[in-house]
């Protein structure tokens, strides 16, 4: 009897389809006949199985990154794009090739790392305009040696005076984006700052070789065209901005030499002035004039009130070894300590770099580190933050609990935390007036440093597009980062903010805190999530500096929960993956690899005092040593 009853419910399941598709008018000849059948017939052929079709992964050829049997430049065998350089005086990384010369070239002038590091931010600022500049913003990692002390120079960009929510345009997104979405910048004072605090040279002699490679030129680096590329329309409506950086509108081809006047003039003023000459100064007049002409909102009093934060850096254990990076404003070094504090609660070690499970709890780790760090991280001026919760073992604790290994996470959100403006904050936003000396604070500390981990942005390439004539160098849109309409808990325009990027430059140091690897990565988010699985491979899979630059890599975008980036793993990884249930994407990119999940600089010491840097071949990155 229950066997009919059963036989029974399938036939007015198989009844209710054929009425519903006869509905909708798709009814099938076959599914007609099986109707008139008996119900043992219409079993079999409701549950008989779709035949299997072989999936071809011919196409899947994972690259080894561990090791080369072939001779480089570096005689360092995990140099397998041969994008590293050793030595036993001192090495540097960093976008490109060039600059990174530079860099080694002031320590061989007897220079320490804040000089070179110094003089590397204005190289990349000429050789890839593209990402970084003196119209940016950045934040300095330092290790001082003498001291034993780690600090954060924070130089990121301002929000003018002049602007107000709902009120001032900061779309970013248009051709060219809005005049009123320029910050005010602060590479030029925070760099400055940086030498006089802890350097040992003159910005006259840090900037000489920027300023002569800017007049004599340099053959066309191998990004240029590619990033102009997809923002040829922005600078195509400022004149002066199109024939900076083309040839009267035509690309540059593979072996011409470009120049910039302009900006070896800026550099020039900058190194003989100093901060008052850019910030204080007829100059700032002309800057100003300008970008008020085009409806800008910066004002001469913008600059003149600009200051560079020296910030205590945050500090977390990981396994046996310690991790330094940057604080609020910046999210990206919330996140990236909250991820390693969630990851320490799995034995990655046990399950070995190239295992689906690794990547899942790598990716879901980041993620919830991700969602907390855009949900309540800003400047610590306007907001009182849950930092210290955040940043905590037990928070991350019940964090991890949300992770299921081997299950992909349905859904992730930033934790129950309150964040509220500060009494500033709450000034501001009513539109009190703006106090300038609200957000800044100034130490003095031993000049002398041996380590730096310092990244620099423009925000989206080329910023605003907007390049003042006669100074060579575009000014950031970074306002379009900020809430206009007052929706979020954290970042709303409010005068005077500075901007809450991604970046979060870092150092590892041993269990008694002493450096032995920098590194750090751009690429909005990428630049935390880069970050986050070069530590994990370091610590807990051994791999050195190279290896973890080279390594496939991950990216888990936050404002998703199905798609994950996933770089040349092995095909069982690969497989294992999409077993979790993720839309995995990026994988039949040719040899695998892309700066999608950013493009990583790191220096390595060894306990011998070898130095060894390498530069990220997904971005042409270079390395130099002596």
């Amino acid at each position: 009897m229950k066997r009919n009853l059963s036989l029974f419910a399938v036939a007015l399941v198989v009844f209710a389809v054929a009425v519903s598709c006869a509905a909708s008018g798709h009814v099938t000849d076959e599914l007609s006949q099986v109707s008139t059948q008996d119900p043992a017939t219409i079993v079999a052929a409701v549950s008989e199985p779709e035949p299997v079709v072989e999936e071809d992964y011919s196409w899947y050829e994972p690259v080894d990154f561990m090791s080369t049997p072939e001779p480089v430049d570096s005689g360092w065998t995990s140099d397998v794009w041969n994008s590293a350089a050793v030595g036993t005086n001192g090495a540097t990384a960093c976008s490109n090739p060039i600059a990174a010369q530079i860099g080694t070239q002031i320590l061989e002038q007897g220079g320490n790392a804040v000089d070179a590091a110094v003089a590397m931010i204005y190289a990349v600022g000429l050789l890839e305009p593209a990402a970084s500049g003196i119209g940016g913003a950045g934040q300095m990692l330092v290790y001082l040696a003498d001291q034993d002390k780690y600090i954060n120079i924070e130089y990121l960009t301002q929000v003018p005076s002049n602007a107000r929510i709902g009120e001032t345009d900061t779309d970013g997104s248009s051709n060219p984006p809005s005049v009123q979405s320029i910050a005010i910048p602060g590479v030029v004072h925070g760099t400055l700052t940086a030498l006089e605090m802890y350097g040992t040279m003159t910005p006259a002699q840090v900037l000489a070789p920027v300023i002569e490679l800017a007049r004599e030129g340099f053959e066309l680096p191998a990004r240029w065209n590619s990033n102009l590329d997809g923002r040829y329309a922005n600078i195509s409506a400022y004149e002066y901005t199109l024939n900076l950086y083309t040839d009267e509108g035509f690309f540059y081809e593979e072996g011409d030499i470009i120049t910039n006047d302009d900006l070896a003039d800026t550099l020039e003023l900058i190194a003989n002035e100093g901060i008052e000459g850019f910030y204080d100064s007829d100059f700032t007049d002309m800057m100003v004039d300008y970008i008020q002409s085009l409806g800008g909102i910066l004002t001469h009093e913008d600059f003149a009130n600009y200051k560079t934060v020296i910030r205590e850096p945050l500090v977390t254990t990981y396994r046996d070894h310690k991790v330094i990076t940057v604080s609020a404003p910046t999210k990206g070094g919330v996140a990236l300590v909250e991820a390693l504090n969630i990851a320490e609660n799995f034995d990655l070690a046990s399950l070995g770099f190239d295992n689906p499970t690794t990547v899942q709890l790598k990716a879901e780790s980041f993620l919830l580190g991700c969602k907390d760090g855009v949900s309540f991280v800003s400047d610590p001026a306007y907001y009182d933050m849950p930092i210290d919760t955040i940043t905590s073992k037990e928070y991350a604790a019940e964090r991890a609990k949300l992770i299921t290994p081997n299950q992909k996470m349905r859904t992730a959100s930033a934790g129950k935390l309150q964040v509220s403006l500060t009494e500033t904050g709450e000034k501001v936003k009513n539109g009190d007036v703006f106090d300038p000396g609200g957000t800044t604070h100034l130490v003095c500390m031993d000049k002398y440093g041996n380590v730096v981990s310092t990244t620099n942005t423009n925000g989206q390439n080329f910023g605003s597009a907007l390049a003042v004539p006669g100074t060579g160098f575009v000014f950031s849109a970074h306002l379009m980062l900020f809430d206009n309409q007052g929706f979020r808990k954290v970042d709303a325009l409010l005068p005077g903010a500075k901007t809450s990027s991604t970046i979060c430059p870092t150092i590892v140091a041993d269990a008694n805190g002493k450096p032995v690897l920098a590194l750090g990565s751009p690429g909005n988010w990428c630049t935390c999530s880069a970050t986050f699985e070069a530590i994990i491979n370091y610590v807990d899979f051994g791999f050195d500096a190279a290896q973890i630059v080279n390594a496939p890599r991950t990216y888990r975008d936050y404002m998703t929960s199905k798609s994950i980036y996933v770089e040349n793993y092995s095909l069982e990884t690969y497989k294992g993956l999409l077993d979790m249930g993720f839309d995995v994407i990026g994988s039949d990119i040719s040899a695998g690899y892309s700066s999608h999940v950013g493009s990583l600089a790191a220096v390595e010491v060894l306990e011998d005092g070898t130095f060894r840097a390498v530069g990220d071949h997904r971005r042409y990155y270079g390395a130099s040593a002596y």
